[in-house]
């Protein structure tokens, strides 16, 4: 801004003040309920809410966990409310969905926005907001199940005998929940029973058990993809293979383990992998749908694998038995979804 400090701090008593200020400025539109009861008249509204705005996601996701408790609950309440008003017009659409799987869908076309201004993206506006758009409306079409009962996340009845493999369950199981920055080596160590030096002598920092998290996820998502491969006679029953095994592994490594600030050097690692197993699932949606185009593909499998994402981020919704089941039709109908035009 080309000012000092000192005249920074006229305006805003600290840091933490001026981010109140700004998601309650950036959000302020959640106090206005969705206008229409007819799906594509409420996606056009809901897009041009958002399309002045591409830093709502990443301030959402990576943000508002340093806003006070009090605050950040209301933020939710608020962000739940306007939720809910989507519902109608969903309810147009689907009059057959239960409420769990209505519950489901709106959390769904809540992702699918976010999308619009996500930076991880890495495409323009012009091609990102048809891709947006299309699979607003290829979230409707999701063949779903029935919602099954509530199932309490019960603890791990053995654990392997290595302290190192259970110093590493225990990191899937924190960094997913908490964040990296927000889990301790300490709170990682009680989970254990490991405390002081001993802890170290297995991992040598946080950073070097986060090194371990990620090689973990990579091989486990590539045994994951090598499998659905191997037993699949065509591209389109392996990527049906691919999503299920990849919904199943998701709780931990679709929960934006990252490397923060790339201070630890693991940004090009991690983002290498990315672009190496993403490429797996664009080569199988192009053989599977000749007709798209390789760029279009590679952003509906973008799209797809952040729902899981968003959608694991949310404890009510993950306590339902057939979460995973939903969520893969779910992802489905957004890679082979043929209401929009792709050419090569």
């Amino acid at each position: 801004m080309g000012i000092t400090a000192g005249a920074l701090y006229r305006h805003f008593e600290n840091k933490a003040v001026l981010l109140e200020r700004v998601i309650e400025d950036s959000f302020s539109w959640l106090d206005v309920p969705i206008g229409h009861v007819d799906y594509d008249s409420a996606v056009e509204e809901v897009i041009a809410l958002v399309i002045d705005r591409p830093y709502l996601s990443d301030l959402w996701t990576h943000e508002t966990r340093y806003l006070p408790e009090e605050k950040r609950s209301d933020l939710r309440r608020r962000m739940r409310t306007w939720n809910e008003s989507l519902t109608p017009a969903l309810r147009g659409r689907r009059p057959d969905l239960d409420p769990g799987q209505m519950e489901l869908l709106v959390w769904s076309v809540q992702s699918m926005i976010s999308c619009i201004g996500r930076q991880a993206l890495h495409s323009p506006v012009a091609e990102r907001v048809p891709a947006v758009r299309a699979g607003l409306r290829a979230l409707t079409s999701a063949e779903l199940v029935p919602t099954g009962a509530v199932v309490d996340r019960r603890p791990r009845r053995l654990l392997p005998n290595s302290m190192r493999e259970r110093l590493l369950l225990a990191a899937f199981e924190q960094f997913s929940e908490r964040g990296f920055q927000d889990t301790s080596m300490a709170s990682l160590g009680a989970a254990v029973d490991v405390t002081g030096p001993n802890l170290y002598s297995y991992f040598e920092s946080k950073a070097d058990l986060l090194r371990a998290v990620l090689d973990r996820g990579t091989h486990a998502l590539w045994l994951g993809l090598d499998h659905a491969l191997a037993t699949s006679t065509d591209p389109a029953e392996a990527i049906s293979k691919l999503t299920r095994s990849y919904v199943a592994m998701a709780r931990h490594w679709a929960s934006s383990v990252e490397d923060p600030r790339g201070q630890y050097n693991l940004e090009e690692p991690v983002r290498a992998f990315q672009r190496e197993y993403i490429a797996e699932w664009v080569t199988l949606l192009v053989q599977a749908r000749p007709e798209m185009s390789p760029r279009r593909a590679r952003l509906r499998v973008q799209l797809g694998l952040f729902l899981v994402a968003d959608l694991y981020s949310n404890p009510r919704l993950t306590r339902i038995e057939t979460f995973q089941e939903n969520v893969a039709a779910l992802v489905l109908a957004i890679l082979f979804d043929r209401s929009a035009t792709d050419t090569p």
